[in-house]
């Protein structure tokens, strides 16, 4: 299967981002896509509900969320916050259980059948705690948006 290539530029990489909660840290990422018109309102509300039913924190060596949908989404693409605090996200495997977040990967794709090969692209960096911390000390959008280059290669289109 082909990759499908996720926009993304420095505006969509956030650092020392202080964020209350996750709708609030969601709604941060959100206005970044939607600034580059890569998502319209349906995303938020959609995403923010997907969240709701779906939890996406997963209790990695370095604990993260993965917010992801396709509704709303007008070009597939790929943001991201280095978070200043931890925020709790209900956990994927356990929602009755939270985990407090250090990074937050926000993605949408346009053709759903990719999402499946876009996960497993981002497991293999989730696997990865030396990657994973190189991500929380990045001090400016430069120096993260150069390692999620090298991490993701083939699957960001970036400017």
């Amino acid at each position: 299967m082909e990759t499908v290539g996720l926009y993304t530029n420095q505006s969509m990489m956030l650092t020392r981002v202080k964020a209350g909660n996750e709708e609030e840290i969601i709604r941060m990422l959100c206005a970044k896509a939607m600034d580059n018109g890569c998502i319209n309102e349906e995303f938020i509300t959609a995403i923010l509900a997907r969240e709701k039913e779906y939890p996406t924190g997963l209790p990695t060596e370095v604990p993260i969320a993965i917010p992801h949908i396709h509704d709303g989404c007008l070009k597939s693409f790929f943001s991201m916050a280095v978070l200043e605090n931890p925020v709790a996200f209900r956990c994927m495997g356990d929602p009755d259980e939270t985990v407090d977040v250090r990074l937050v990967f926000l993605f949408g794709i346009t053709d759903p059948s990719y999402q499946t090969a876009v996960l497993k692209k981002f497991s293999t960096i989730f696997q990865d705690e030396e990657a994973l911390n190189g991500l929380t000390s990045a001090e400016d959008a430069s120096v993260l948006m150069e390692k999620m280059k090298g991490l993701l290669d083939e699957y960001l289109v970036t400017e």
